[in-house]
C-alpha cells in the first residue's frame, strides 16, 4: 500500500478508483455500525479518462462523492513488482535500499520511482532468509492520476495495486494452514496470489485474460499449476487444497471446466453477492470489471495511514 498523505479515512467512507485499460473502475464503500456496505459501484468506459476530467467530475458529483477519500489503484503498465531478498538496514532505510536492490530489474527510470513493499511472513522460503515484494511504480504516472481524482472531485490518501488490493477480500478466506490460492481474471492479463493463515506468500502475473478462449485455457492451467508446484517445493508451504476464481465465473465456462479437470483442488468462483453487503446490484457484468474496485473500497477500515510518500 502506498501512502500518499498522512490523512485519515473521512467518516462518509472511501471511494476506489481504478484505471482499468478499457476505462475507470469506481467503489463506495461505506462503515455502518456493523460492517462495510457498497452503497456505490459502476465501470465507465473511456479510451483516455485523463483527458475527460469534466464527464466524470460530474459522476462524482451526482452520486454525492465530492470530497470524499480516494484511494487509487494503478493499472499493471505502470508497476512492477520484485520478489527480493529484505537487505539488513533499518526500517527507515529500507525504501533506499531496495530502490538500489532492484534498480536493474526494472524497466523505467528508477530515481523516478515510488518504493514500497510488502514483507512476507517468518516462514516463507522456509526462514531460509527474510523476503518481500518490492513494489516500484513511476512517480509521473502516480502524480497524473493523484490530480486527476483531486480535479474530479475526490480527495485522494492511498495507491494501491491490484495484487495487494485483492487481500482484502481474501485473507479472511484463508484463515487457515491450508493454502489459498486466489486467481484474478484482468481484461489484459491475470494474477494469482497464495496465502495461508491470512497472510500472502506468493504473487505473479500470468499472461492470461477472462477474454481469452478455450484455447488458451490450457496454458493457463499449466501456468497455475507450476505456480503451486513452487510454493510447495521452494515457498516451503503445505499444498494449497482451495482455488478462488475473481470475477464471478459460472461453472460451465471453458476456464472453470479446465481448471476442474486438471487440478486437484477445491475450486468455487467468488460471487461478492455472497461475501459483502450492498445496496447495489451486483451483475455478474458488473463484477467483471468493478471486482478489483470493490476489493480496494474495503481497505477503508484498516486506513491507519502512516507510511511515506
Amino acid at each position: 500500500m502506498l501512502s500518499l498523505f498522512k490523512k485519515k479515512v473521512k467518516s462518509g467512507g472511501i471511494t476506489s478508483v481504478v484505471f482499468t485499460g478499457k476505462g475507470v473502475s469506481f467503489a463506495h464503500v461505506k462503515q455502518t455500525a456493523s460492517h462495510p456496505e457498497l452503497s456505490f459501484c459502476e465501470h465507465v468506459f473511456s479510451s483516455n479518462p485523463l483527458n475527460e476530467s469534466a464527464r466524470f467530475s460530474e459522476l462524482i458529483k451526482d452520486k454525492g462523492l465530492n470530497g470524499n477519500s480516494a484511494l487509487i489503484v494503478m493499472p499493471e503498465s505502470s508497476y512492477q513488482i520484485h520478489l527480493v531478498e529484505r537487505p539488513s538496514v533499518p526500517d527507515e532505510e529500507l525504501r533506499d535500499a531496495l530502490r538500489w536492490k532492484i534498480k536493474d530489474l526494472v524497466s523505467f527510470d528508477i530515481e523516478k520511482a515510488v518504493i514500497d513493499y510488502i514483507e512476507l511472513p517468518d516462514d516463507a522460503y522456509r526462514g531460509r532468509s527474510r523476503m518481500l515484494y518490492a513494489v516500484a511504480a513511476q512517480q509521473d504516472e502516480i502524480d497524473r492520476r493523484v490530480e486527476w481524482c483531486e480535479s474530479i472531485g475526490l480527495e485522494p490518501i492511498v495507491v494501491d495495486v491490484p495484487e495487494l488490493a485483492l487481500l482484502n477480500l481474501t485473507e479472511d478466506l484463508a484463515d487457515t494452514e491450508a493454502g489459498l490460492a486466489a486467481f484474478f481474471l484482468g481484461d489484459e492479463s491475470s494474477s494469482i496470489n497464495l496465502l495461508s493463515d491470512a497472510s500472502l506468500y506468493f504473487t505473479r502475473h500470468l499472461q492470461y485474460s477472462r477474454t481469452d478462449g478455450a484455447a488458451d485455457a490450457g496454458a493457463a492451467v499449466l501456468e497455475l499449476q507450476r505456480s503451486l508446484d513452487y510454493y510447495e517445493s521452494q515457498v516451503g508451504k503445505p499444498p494449497c487444497v482451495r482455488l478462488l476464481v475473481l470475477p464471478f465465473q459460472s461453472d460451465d465456462t471453458p476456464l472453470m471446466s479446465e481448471l476442474r479437470q486438471n487440478l486437484h483442488l477445491d475450486i468455487h468462483s467468488l460471487n461478492l453477492n455472497n461475501l459483502i453487503s450492498s445496496s447495489v446490484e451486483l451483475s455478474d457484468d458488473l463484477q467483471q470489471w468493478t471486482t478489483i474496485a470493490v476489493a480496494a473500497a474495503l481497505r477503508s477500515e484498516s486506513l491507519g495511514v502512516d507510511r511515506v510518500l
